[in-house]
């Protein structure tokens, strides 16, 4: 018997919107730090109170991206794991350990690939399951779209690790501007990962509609499913 995974889409979902909007509060600060410095490199003053006031804010800003992010990292690999064992009981095919949705994330090496694989496998049985077992006409699903926000997400990491870097060794603009390119990624990764999100969501809730014990049930009963 497949096992709901209604709940923790929902809390993802969630935490999708919860990261966009962390996200944009972020960018925004950004610029205007780098609008801030470079007007005081040309001579204007500030007014040390709205400064401070403006760090408050900043530190705020940032402590809220962070555990945005935190948080979607956690219910994503919550998750995966449930959508991936569940595809799992129906194909064979996929080989690879369910525990590898959670030890993917953290293994060297492996963690540069594993989520992607995993992801994809397991889109690609879904959308063939559907496909043979109901009429339905699906949007076609094409790997590419994964892996672009595959690559997205590692460029963002290794900006990162970059920025921390150099973050003592040269200008402020530069680090900020490092930042807002970050951001932007963030936002431009999240919006996409939404997109596949939703795509798999629909997948999820027909397959769940065909595996539900009793034949009468509807896909409003989805939510009925064990967890």
């Amino acid at each position: 018997m497949l096992l709901s995974n209604v709940s923790r889409g929902n809390v993802l979902a969630v935490a999708i919107n919860m990261l966009i909007i962390a996200s944009i509060a972020s960018l925004n600060c950004l610029v205007i730090q780098q609008i801030i410095y470079s007007n005081v490199a040309d001579g204007i003053h500030y007014i040390n109170r709205d400064l401070v006031r403006f760090e408050t804010i900043i530190f705020i800003v940032s402590i809220t991206n962070i555990v945005a992010g935190l948080f979607f990292v956690v219910i994503l690999i919550v998750w995966l794991y449930r959508a991936y064992s569940n595809m799992q009981t129906l194909d064979n095919k996929l080989t690879d350990h369910k525990y590898w949705a959670v030890l993917g994330w953290i293994a060297p090496l492996f963690n540069l690939i594993m989520p992607y694989r995993l992801f994809n496998k397991m889109s690609l049985s879904a959308v063939d399951y559907v496909k043979v077992h109901t009429q339905v006409s699906l949007k076609r699903y094409k790997p590419l779209w994964l892996l672009l926000i595959w690559v997205n997400f590692l460029l963002i990491v290794l900006l990162r690790v970059f920025q921390y870097r150099i973050a003592y060794f040269v200008d402020a603009s530069i680090v900020l501007n490092i930042g807002i390119a970050i951001n932007v990624l963030i936002l431009v990764c999240t919006l996409l990962f939404a997109s596949y999100f939703n795509f798999y969501r629909k997948l999820e809730a027909l397959i769940y509609k065909l595996n539900l014990e009793e034949k009468d049930d509807s896909a409003d009963c989805i939510e009925l499913v064990r967890e």
